[in-house]
């Protein structure tokens, strides 16, 4: 299309290897559920709109997976959600209560009553669930997995959503069966919109390792000077099978070898580039930072929308690199807006970013998770990838693209003479390497990986190429993100045992005995600690003007990480939350970062003591209403919602003040309350990111307990 600027949407689908050596099974379901969701979806929208061209990046390990599901392989909870209720014994059960509900609560359990219904009776614990119970949790669970194209595809999804409750065990089977009919249908449809050239599939190497660090992990140096170090790790053969792997499985199920390549997590350095040039790679994406560490600071923010070129030894790498902002828009943001005001808006961003640009055409390039974003979407984003790729169709003055085709009409003018290390986070590599649990990670892995370069030659060479195999996989990036901080989820326990399984496999498969240190958990979850106490009563006075020191003097304090996430979101709100109470409320402060804009936000408070658990609702805007007070009925809805008065909201800070007696708590009570910061229903951080504050309602003694001279 003359004159028009481009548009590369990178779409990348990733999972670990879920497979547990021991169990020989994966032990967790996220490649089937997101089959039949996102992986489907995405390829059912562009053959509907083919105007509409993306760059769509799988990682080998998914692929594996998912052709073994479609092979019959089966994860836990597949295997439990088949199993007739009637039969199930009390510990699969009780796997079944706890594990069940993870969607979406806003989007998967909210809008079924039966299945909200079940939720609440969750918390009475698993024997309070019927044979009935588990049969419709068996079946809800999958069913509301299941994404738009899937629902448009097969109308029998149509008539179980109408049914809601009740269901047999046949219909149960079909739910079941009907995700391995989706799964078939993926990879073969994804191959087809490649061949008629309106997407371009990419890859990562085979586990999704950060490939820097697999080279040499004292790279870090570079981005982390400060940063503690584990024992060198330095493999580049290792980095070298990751690509050939790659390079080896794109190849099987595209009929193509790859050209493009998303590095895992966005990690580049020169080093790793000069082995993806050895191995056939012609371009990657990866992110902004990764482009202003390499220029001079006072490069323009323009220098973005171009693709670069980068020498290296046999040859050269083609470069773009990711629009932060509007990535994370798609990822974060757009989810809890109309449909029709989200695309107007991020289409009015790109436009306002490529006319910045002074090159002759335009390049802006958005690169994000292509799972995640759309369960917090309704209806798993439909409307607005629909209207998306709609618009885009529609435009004469933008142009989607796939990075092939972009670098081939308009290849690079602009020239890097090295390329900062680091990764899409931050710019550094500071998630997978630098703190303790990641860094003994490392040194368990390294112990691992050296034991094979002794013993692997002396054993037979399947048992060699099987430990190589486990290793490959602990390479992976994916347990190093859930070890230690920031990040914590309810499988954190699982990704530890899966890192360890693959360690332990690997010792077995060389003859050699399992350190002791990879028999226990590197990382046991722990609540996050204060920094303070809180060691005085508060006398916060609410006043419009601003709050002064000795307001909050003597007040308990966190400092405030990101929360927890599957996602990572450079947006930080509140640096940092203080807390207290005086002999009649409960205080809580939260000092907001530098330039942080909550417009259309709220602050909530979830309040537990006694035996009710109470909400505060504070809108970020005032002209948005007053705060609220409510009790929360055992499924969450609020009830009896009554102005709070004591809060003040000035210059981005929130205090707030609740009454003991309004929350039927007298001295002696504990209280644990936890922060959340809402844009309408959708949760944007957690304070503090687990755990909670916990306090004990004061006595008049309290200040005499702990005074100090």
């Amino acid at each position: 299309m003359p004159g028009a600027s481009s548009v590369a949407f990178l779409w990348h689908f990733h999972q670990p290897d879920y497979r547990d050596p021991v169990a020989g099974r994966p032990i967790l379901p996220w490649v089937r559920l997101h089959a039949s969701r996102a992986y489907f979806d995405l390829a059912w929208l562009h053959e509907r709109h083919p105007g509409f061209r993306s760059t769509v990046n799988f990682v080998p390990v998914l692929v594996d997976q998912l052709q073994a599901f479609i092979a019959g392989e089966r994860d836990r909870y597949w295997e439990l959600a088949r199993k007739p209720a009637r039969d199930l014994t009390p510990p699969e059960r009780a796997f079944i209560v706890d594990r069940f509900f993870a969607i979406h609560p806003e989007h998967g359990v909210r809008p079924r009553p039966r299945y909200h219904a079940l939720r609440a009776l969750r918390a009475q614990g698993p024997d309070a669930f019927s044979v009935a119970d588990l049969r419709d949790l068996q079946a809800l669970f999958n069913l509301a997995w299941f994404g738009f194209a899937a629902r448009v595809e097969y109308p029998f999804l149509a008539e179980m959503e109408q049914k809601g409750r009740g269901f047999r065990e046949d219909e149960k089977r079909k739910i079941l069966d009907l995700q391995v009919h989706v799964a078939r249908r993926i990879l073969p449809l994804w191959r087809r919109l490649a061949e008629r050239g309106q997407v371009e599939l990419t890859t990562t190497p085979y586990a999704h390792p950060i490939l820097p660090l697999l080279i040499d992990s004292d790279v870090m140096g570079r981005c982390q000077p400060t940063a503690p170090r584990p024992p060198r790790f330095a493999f580049p053969a290792d980095a070298e099978a990751q690509i050939a792997r790659a390079r080896d499985r794109h190849a099987a199920w595209t009929g193509v070898a790859p050209v493009g390549l998303w590095p895992a997590e966005g990690a580049v350095s020169h080093a790793a580039a000069e082995l993806l040039v050895a191995q056939g790679i012609g371009h990657l994406a990866t992110d902004e930072a990764q482009l202003f560490r390499s220029l001079p600071p006072e490069t323009p923010r323009s220098a973005l929308y171009q693709p670069w070129r980068l020498p290296v030894a046999g040859g050269h790498l083609d470069l773009v690199f990711r629009d932060r902002a509007l990535s994370d828009l798609i990822g974060f943001t757009y989810a809890s807006n109309d449909a029709e005001v989200a695309v107007d808006d991020l289409l009015g961003r790109v436009r306002a970013a490529a006319a910045s640009a002074p090159h002759p055409r335009p390049l802006v390039t958005i690169a994000l998770d292509g799972e995640n974003p759309w369960d917090a979407y309704p209806e798993s984003g439909r409307r607005f990838l629909q209207t998306l790729a709609s618009r885009l169709e529609a435009a004469t003055d933008l142009q989607a693209v796939t990075l092939a085709e972009h670098l081939a009409a308009a290849p690079p003018t602009a020239t890097l003479s090295d390329l900062a290390p680091g990764s899409w986070i931050n710019g550094d590599f500071g998630i997978w390497i630098g703190g303790s649990v990641e860094n003994t990670a490392w040194r368990l892995l390294g112990d691992a990986r050296r034991a094979l370069e002794t013993v692997g030659p002396t054993r037979p060479p399947a048992d060699a190429a099987a430990a190589r195999d486990h290793l490959l996989v602990a390479e992976g990036s994916d347990w190093f993100w859930w070890f230690g901080e920031p990040f914590h989820g309810e499988n954190d326990a699982d990704f530890d045992h899966l890192f360890r399984s693959r360690l332990r496999a690997a010792w077995l498969a060389l003859g050699l005995p399992v350190p002791d240190a990879v028999e226990h958990p590197l990382d046991p979850p722990a609540p996050v600690a204060p920094v303070a106490e809180p060691r005085q009563l508060l006398r916060p006075r609410f006043a419009p003007a601003d709050s002064t020191w000795f307001e909050w003097a003597g007040a308990g304090v966190y400092a405030l990480e990101h929360g927890v996430a599957a996602m990572y979101q450079a947006t930080r709100w509140f640096v940092r939350l203080l807390y207290g109470f005086d002999l009649a409320h409960a205080y809580f402060r939260l000092e907001p970062a530098e330039g942080a804009d909550t417009a259309g936000m709220t602050l909530r408070l979830r309040l537990h003591g006694g035996a009710d658990l109470h909400v505060v609702d504070v809108p970020l805007d005032e002209a948005a209403g007053e705060a609220t007070l409510a009790r929360l009925d055992p499924d969450l809805t609020p009830r009896g919602a009554r102005p709070l008065t004591l809060v003040k909201r000035r210059r981005g800070i929130v205090e707030i003040g609740v009454p003991f007696a309004d929350l039927g708590l007298v001295a002696g009570d504990p209280l644990h309350t936890t922060a959340f910061l809402m844009r309408e229903r959708v949760c944007l951080a957690r304070y503090p990111a687990a755990g909670d504050v916990r306090v004990t309602v004061p006595d008049a003694q309290f200040e005499a307990r702990h005074w100090t001279a």
